[in-house]
C-alpha cells in the first residue's frame, strides 16, 4: 500500500511538472503579434497581455490591469551609434530613410521581463521597418504591421536593442510598446486553464511615443557629439565621461536619478572642437541607476549608470 501511494505521489508530481514547463514555456518563448496597446491589434484594438481574454483569446499572460509608463520604469533610446543614444520621446526628431538603433530597457526589473513595440503612422500603417540585432528578439506580425518583441526571456535580461529603419517619406510616428516586470513567482505559475491556480499577478506597463522628421533634415546631436562612454559602469567611486565634440558650442552634463530629479550638474562650458574626457566622484551618492545627460546647444544624448 505504501509503495502504491509513493508511486501515485510520483506520478502527479511529474505530471504537475509537465503542465508546469508546458505553461512557463509558452509564457517565456516571445508574445503575439499584436498585444502592445496598439489600434490594428485583432480582433480588437488596444490588446495587452493582460487584457487578451477579453478579446477571446482565453486566459491572460498576466493579471493587473495596464499600468502608465514612466521615466522610473522604462528607458527608450535611439541612435544612429549603438555606443552614443538619445532619450527617444517627442524631443527627438528622425531623419527619414535613416537606420536607427533603439534601446528597450526596463528599469529595476523583477525577476524577468519581457515586451513588445511596434511603430505606426497617422493613418495606422506601418512605419518604416525592424530588424532584429541579436537572438533575444523575435518579429512578429504581417507586412500590414509587424512587431517586435523579446524571445525566450530569461532571468536577468531587461534590455534590448534592436534596428528601425525609419519611413522615406515625412510623416508623424508613433511607438506603440507594453512591458512586464514579473517576480519568480509569476514566472512560474502555471494559469488557471491548466490547473485552476490563476494567472500571473505581475501588471502589464502601456506606453506610447510620438516622433517626427527633422525639418532641417540633420539630426543635429550627432553632428555636434560623438564617441560618448560612461566608464567603469557599474562603478562605486568615481566614473569617467568621454566624449568629441564636432560643433563647437555650450556644452553640459548632469547626473539624474532614476525618477528625473537632478543630482549634480557636472560641469557647463563651452567647448571647441576636439575629444575630452572628465572625471567625477559619485562615492557619496546612494547605490542604483541613474543618468549622465550630456548636453550641446539643446540636443541631448543619455547613457545609464549604475552606482554600486
Amino acid at each position: 500500500m505504501k509503495r502504491k501511494h509513493l508511486l501515485t505521489t510520483i506520478m502527479l508530481v511529474i505530471i504537475l511538472a509537465i503542465l508546469s514547463t508546458t505553461n512557463v514555456s509558452s509564457k517565456i518563448q516571445f508574445p503575439v503579434p499584436g498585444v502592445c496597446g496598439d489600434p490594428t491589434s485583432q480582433p480588437i484594438p488596444d490588446l495587452t497581455c493582460s487584457n487578451t481574454a477579453l478579446a477571446g483569446q482565453g486566459t491572460p499572460c498576466h493579471g493587473g490591469s495596464n499600468q502608465a509608463v514612466t521615466s522610473s520604469n522604462l528607458l527608450l533610446q535611439i541612435g544612429t551609434d549603438s555606443n552614443s543614444l538619445s532619450l527617444l520621446n517627442s524631443s527627438f526628431n528622425y531623419v527619414p530613410g535613416t537606420n536607427y538603433f533603439v534601446s528597450f530597457s526596463v528599469i529595476a526589473p523583477g525577476w524577468v521581463s519581457g515586451f513588445e513595440l511596434t511603430a505606426l503612422n497617422p493613418s495606422n500603417s506601418m512605419a518604416g521597418s525592424f530588424a532584429t540585432t541579436n537572438t533575444t528578439e523575435h518579429l512578429s506580425g504581417s507586412a500590414t504591421t509587424s512587431y517586435i518583441s523579446h524571445r525566450n526571456a530569461a532571468h536577468g535580461v531587461n534590455t534590448w536593442v534592436f534596428q528601425w529603419a525609419a519611413p522615406a517619406t515625412d510623416s508623424a510616428v508613433t511607438f506603440y510598446y507594453a512591458f512586464n516586470s514579473s517576480d519568480s513567482v509569476d514566472y512560474y505559475l502555471v494559469d488557471t486553464a491548466v490547473s485552476g491556480v490563476g494567472v500571473p499577478d505581475s501588471n502589464i506597463f502601456a506606453g506610447t511615443t510620438t516622433i517626427h522628421a527633422s525639418s532641417s533634415g540633420i539630426n543635429n546631436i550627432y553632428n555636434s557629439i560623438s564617441s560618448l562612454m560612461v566608464y567603469p559602469n557599474p562603478t562605486s567611486s568615481l566614473f569617467n565621461l568621454s566624449f568629441a565634440v564636432n560643433k563647437p558650442g555650450a556644452t553640459s552634463a548632469s547626473l539624474y536619478s532614476v525618477d528625473g530629479k537632478l543630482c549634480q550638474q557636472l560641469f557647463n562650458e563651452n567647448l571647441n572642437t576636439g575629444s575630452f574626457n572628465r572625471s567625477f566622484d559619485v562615492s557619496s551618492f546612494a547605490a542604483g541607476i541613474y543618468f549622465v545627460k550630456l548636453n550641446i546647444d539643446g540636443a541631448t544624448v543619455t547613457k545609464k549608470i549604475v552606482i554600486q
